[in-house]
């Protein structure tokens, strides 16, 4: 399977059923979807920033929200492990699947916060309450965020 496909094939069995505001963080589904984000991402972050062709890759993704925010649609937002110096930094992404085939028909991705010295990194072996508390402290202005990087594709389906 591609990525796209692991990550169309589990979210719509995350998505199936739940009300919208669901929390999908849970899921193991979701788990298996986060996987294929990994390998997806950097290939649709290197189409616009040469940075990420064969230089920065993902390492992990650790959601603080997860959640169904449309019948097709989920939100993320959290951190991701960075490869190459394995330092973690903010991602927001918003991805809608298609219903008829195996494809991602809408895809936002703005990832990394950017500093007076570039992007900010966070050193990795952060405790997870100290991983929280920074996410924390951005949740709710992930539109205020002055992102590094910023991608979108598709048409979005507002319902």
């Amino acid at each position: 399977m591609t990525p796209e496909q692991v990550i169309v094939t589990n979210l719509r069995t995350v998505l199936k059923g739940l009300p919208v505001g669901a929390d999908i963080s849970k899921s193991e589904h979701f788990s298996k979807a986060l996987s294929g984000l990994e390998r997806f991402v950097p290939p649709i972050l290197g189409e616009i920033y040469p940075e990420w062709n064969g230089g920065e890759c993902l390492d992990g993704i650790i959601p603080f929200i997860a959640r169904k925010s449309t019948e097709s649609e989920i939100e993320l937002f959290g951190l991701c492990w960075l490869m190459k110096d394995q330092t973690q930094t903010p991602v927001h992404l918003r991805i809608q699947i298609f219903h008829l085939r195996a494809v991602i028909s809408f895809l936002e991705c703005k990832l990394g916060e950017r500093g007076e010295h570039g992007m900010l990194r966070m050193k990795g072996g952060l405790s997870e309450p100290q991983q929280y508390r920074r996410l924390r402290a951005l949740e709710g202005r992930e539109n205020a965020i002055d992102w590094v990087y910023k991608v979108t594709f598709g048409s979005r389906n507002p319902k």
